[in-house]
């Protein structure tokens, strides 16, 4: 399979995206619980990942990070590495 240039990037954006939900809606949209579930398993997959691809999607969330406005969400992107557990602390 060959692969599409923005393919990484989009899908890693989608992540991204799903798991700042998560992080910031209330109890009154998802439950707590539920949302740690989500945000787990996703950080679960990436860790399954090889370290390739994992620098490789570092790279991609420099990349979104210092394309983002908002500061919250910069801040979110910034982080989002070392809270999936792709990063050692």
């Amino acid at each position: 399979m060959t692969e599409s240039p923005g393919l990484v990037a989009q899908l890693l954006k989608v992540v991204v995206a799903y798991t700042w939900f998560f992080e910031a809606c209330d109890d009154s949209v998802l439950d707590d619980d539920t949302a740690l579930k989500q945000m787990e398993y996703a950080a679960y997959l990436l860790n399954q990942l090889s370290d390739a691809d994992k620098r490789r999607l570092l790279d991609e969330l420099s990349a979104l990070a210092a394309a983002e406005s908002d500061p919250s969400e910069r801040e979110f992107v910034q982080g989002f590495a070392f809270a999936m557990g792709l990063v050692p602390s």
